[in-house]
């Protein structure tokens, strides 16, 4: 399955935050479903407005963190690959 060029979060999603664990879920009230997802997922998440690229998220993840572009780029690839799967994201 392939990942949007430039991925949209869907409008459905409500976050809760796991009090004393580095997790937040989200619930798609359009279809019930559930996902806990880590920090580093929902940064990701958060940045699926739609505008950025994966490239584009990639490189926001960079510049706030000290990881080396290829590997931050094939970690959110990988991120949204299963983001798409579940439904999280599309394409507008």
């Amino acid at each position: 399955m392939s990942i949007p060029v430039k991925p949209l979060k869907v409008e459905t999603l409500i976050s809760e935050e796991l009090e004393g664990l580095d997790e937040i879920v989200y619930v798609d009230t359009a279809n019930d479903s559930s996902v806990s997802l880590n920090m580093t997922a929902v940064a990701v998440l958060d940045l699926c407005d739609g505008k950025r690229s994966p490239e584009d998220i990639a490189a926001v993840i960079c510049d706030v963190s000290e990881a080396e572009k290829p590997q931050v780029m094939e970690d959110v690839r990988g991120i949204l690959e299963q983001f798409t799967e579940l439904g999280l994201i599309y394409s507008d």
